[in-house]
Formats: structure tokens, sequence, C-alpha cells
């Protein structure tokens, strides 16, 4: 997809940010139905094209199914065999002109969030929030590479592993980030080569 087509869809998506975001971090009461999109919105990503059920079993040690979506709905979701009690990983993208801690600022993480700021190989920003409870652990990551700001949501019940779902997001995230950047992807067009 030419990086035009990215930029233009920055435009559309940019106000989705804060809804996401904040039905992501769980709190689905404060958050009103999210805006639909243009039916005419091509799909421009999907993180699908980077994951797949090998790197979920490495990293969360689940053997799931992997749904990509629809062409212009391409959610990236793993899921585990019914009644198994596995994790459920979930990824997907927005467009964002500004940077990630301007975002972040929009989202209303509350001063005892856990949040934290994993180093991410070739990513201009990531985030993490980890929310421990005891029936279940909700993870979520981000990370930006120019406009492109991916997500991933672990919703794992109890009894979880936290620090292998730590490890497995910022995992992701890498992974992620790194195609991102393989493929140009949230990169200014306006900018010249470098």
């Amino acid at each position: 997809m030419p990086r035009t087509h990215l930029r233009r869809a920055a435009l559309v998506t940019a106000a989705l940010l804060p809804t996401l975001a904040l039905a992501a971090c769980g709190d689905d009461e404060k958050v009103g139905a999210k805006p639909d999109l243009p039916s005419e919105t091509p799909a421009l990503w999907n993180p699908c094209d980077a994951l797949d059920t090998a790197f979920v079993k490495a990293q969360f040690g689940i053997d799931a199914t992997e749904h990509a979506g629809t062409p212009t709905k391409p959610e990236c979701r793993f899921t585990p065999a019914e009644g198994s009690g596995d994790a459920v990983i979930t990824s997907n993208y927005l467009l964002f002109p500004g940077t990630l801690d301007q975002a972040w600022r929009t989202m209303g993480q509350g001063a005892d969030a856990d949040v934290r700021t994993p180093s991410v190989e070739q990513a201009d920003d990531a985030r993490v929030v980890v929310n421990a409870t005891k029936e279940q652990l909700y993870v979520t990551g981000f990370v930006q590479n120019g406009d492109l700001i991916q997500q991933v949501d672990v919703v794992d019940p109890a009894p979880y592993d936290e620090k292998r779902v730590v490890r497995g997001v910022v995992a992701t995230l890498t992974t992620l980030s790194t195609h991102a950047a393989e493929t140009g992807a949230g990169a200014d067009p306006s900018a010249s080569p470098g």
C-alpha cells in the first residue's frame, strides 16, 4: 500500500486512538460505541502479516487459532481451544499524526496504573500497561513507528504467569515494530530518503 494512503488514512483514524485505547484498558462502561469508518476505507495493515500461531506458541505457550479479521477491519486475534483457560491475544493498529506520548496523555491513565516503557527495537516509542486482578491478567502494549501505532492486548484468566505474558507482549511489540520498519509502514512520505 503506498505511503500516501497511510497518510490520508491518518486523518480518518486519528480520532479513534483515545476510544480504542480506553476500551483496550478494560473500562468499557466509560467508552461509547466505536465510530464506524467509511466503508470504502481499505485495509492498510494487518498485524497477522508479522504474527502467527508458532510465534504465539513460542512466546505465550498456548496453542491458538489465528483470526485475521476482514479486509476493512484487519484485527489479528489468537484464540485458544474453548475451555482451555489460556490467554486471548489481539493486535490491531491505527494511524496517528503525533507521538505516542501525545496520544498517551489523552488516554486518561490513573496515577496508580502500572505503566512500563520497554525498549523496543526500531520503534519510536512503546508502552505496556499491566493490570493484574485475582481473576485475570490484562496486559496492553503500544508501539509506534512513525504514524503507525500498533496495539497488543492479552487477557489471561487465573492462574496466569504475569512475567511470561509481559515478556510475550514486549516480544510481540518488537516483532510488529521490526515488520513496520522493514516495510516502511508509518513513514512520513514527505521525508527525504535517508
